[in-house]
């Protein structure tokens, strides 16, 4: 087997895991967790196959690029994602002073 088909057997194996945890998990923002490793983890042993076979040039500059906009997006994409489903379901994204925070151990006031 070659570095490259290693790298992007891993980037499989992440994908395949991610969507299986997405099949499995039923809480949302569970779920939501799991989209990050498929944009975060999976792309860089793809950005290093990229680099390996095509050498330093156009393709491995466009995949750095496209890179480092989806470590920006997915943070902003997740973010406002949880948001707008947190919108959705109570009607305002603010937290309610008589809310129970999970995993917060300050009592709110």
């Amino acid at each position: 087997m070659t570095a490259i088909s290693i790298l992007l057997g891993f980037c499989v194996a992440v994908c395949v895991i991610c969507g299986l945890a997405l099949a499995l998990f039923r809480d949302f923002y569970v779920r939501l967790h799991y989209l990050a490793p498929v944009t975060t983890i999976a792309f860089v042993p793809l950005l290093i196959a990229v680099v390996i076979r095509e050498g330093a040039g156009q393709a491995a500059m466009k995949s750095i690029l496209v890179f480092a906009a989806l470590l920006l997006i997915n943070a902003v994409l997740t973010h406002a994602t949880a948001r707008a489903d947190r919108v959705r379901k109570l009607g305002h994204w603010t937290a309610d002073p008589n809310e129970q925070i999970p995993g917060s151990s300050v009592p709110r006031s």
